[in-house]
C-alpha cells in the first residue's frame, strides 16, 4: 500500500479528499446508517464526524506520500554524494585493522604509516594499540610475509617499539620476514596516518583517518577505492619511504646479539 501511494500523482489526493468527503457526508446524511433519531440535523451528525474522518485519512495519505519522496529524495543525494566522494565508512580503528587483518591472504602489499604526536599517543595506545585485536597482529604480519605478503611500515619513535616487534617476531632463522620493511622518520610532524592495500590483480585501496587528535572524539575511518585518492595517498606514502630510514640502532643489536 505505501509503495502504490507513493506512485499516486500528488493532485489525487489534494483533490480526492475533500471530494470523497462530501460524497460521504451526502450519503451518510440519506442513508443514516446510526439511525439517528428526532429532526433532520440529527442525521448530518454522524454524516458530518464520517466525512471528517475521510478528510484525516486523506491528509495522512498526503503527509505519508511526501514523507516518502522526501525520503527518497534524501537516498538519492546520499548516493549521489557517496559515488561522487568514492569513500566510506569502515568503522573504528579496532574494526578498521580488523579489516586489513582479514584481508591478508588475499592481498599482494601492505603500505602502512604509524605516525604520532604526543597528544594523541595515550588515546591511540588505549584505543588501539593495547587492544585485543591489535595484540596478535605481528604474528598475522609474519604469518603472511614469509609466503608472498609486503608489508612496509614507516614510523616514528613513538612506533619503534612496535615495528620492531614485528620484525623480530620470526621464531624460525630458516624464514627469515624477508618481505617485511620499515622505515622510521626522525622527526614527529602531524601526518595523516593511512594503509595502502594492494591485491594480486592490481587493485587498490586506501584506509585514513585514523588518528585520535579530537580529545573524547574517537575517528571513523575511512575507506576509498577511487584510484585518484588512491594515488594520492601512494605519491605521499613513496616521499615518506624515501626521506625516511632504516632502523640502525636495531641492525647493530642483532648485529652484536650474534656474536
Amino acid at each position: 500500500m505505501p509503495n502504490v501511494v507513493s506512485r499516486w500523482p500528488p493532485w489525487i489526493l489534494i483533490v480526492a479528499g475533500p471530494i470523497l468527503s462530501l460524497i460521504v457526508f451526502v450519503v451518510s446524511y440519506e442513508l443514516n446508517p446510526l439511525h439517528a433519531k428526532g429532526p433532520a440535523s440529527a442525521a448530518a451528525i454522524p454524516a458530518f464526524l464520517f466525512s471528517i474522518l475521510i478528510l484525516l485519512v486523506s491528509h495522512n495519505l498526503n503527509a505519508f506520500k511526501e514523507l516518502a519522496e522526501h525520503r527518497l529524495v534524501s537516498d538519492r543525494i546520499y548516493e549521489a554524494v557517496r559515488e561522487y566522494l568514492h569513500v566510506t565508512k569502515v568503522g573504528s580503528p579496532v574494526t578498521a585493522w580488523k579489516y586489513v587483518l582479514e584481508q591478508l591472504p588475499k592481498l599482494q602489499e601492505v603500505r602502512n604509516t604509524s605516525l604520532n604526536i604526543e597528544d594523541e599517543l595515550e588515546r591511540s595506545e588505549d584505543k588501539l594499540y593495547d587492544t585485543a585485536s591489535y595484540a596478535g597482529s605481528a604474528r598475522k604480519i609474519a604469518q603472511w610475509t614469509e609466503r608472498e605478503l609486503r608489508w612496509k611500515d614507516i614510523g616514528d619513535s613513538q612506533s619503534v617499539g612496535r615495528l620492531r616487534k614485528i620484525a623480530n617476531v620470526a621464531t624460525n632463522p630458516a624464514k627469515p620476514l624477508a618481505h617485511y620493511q620499515y622505515r622510521l622518520i626522525a622527526h614527529n610532524e602531524p601526518q595523516i596516518n593511512f594503509i595502502l592495500l594492494t591485491y594480486p590483480d592490481g587493485t587498490s585501496e586506501v584506509l585514513f583517518n585514523w588518528d585520535f587528535r579530537n580529545i573524547g572524539e574517537d575517528p571513523v575511518v575511512l575507506l576509498s577505492r577511487d584510484q585518484h585518492i588512491v594515488a594520492m595517498f601512494a605519491i605521499q606514502f613513496e616521499h615518506l619511504w624515501r626521506t625516511a630510514s632504516q632502523d640502525h640502532d636495531n641492525m647493530a643489536t642483532r648485529s652484536t646479539s650474534k656474536k
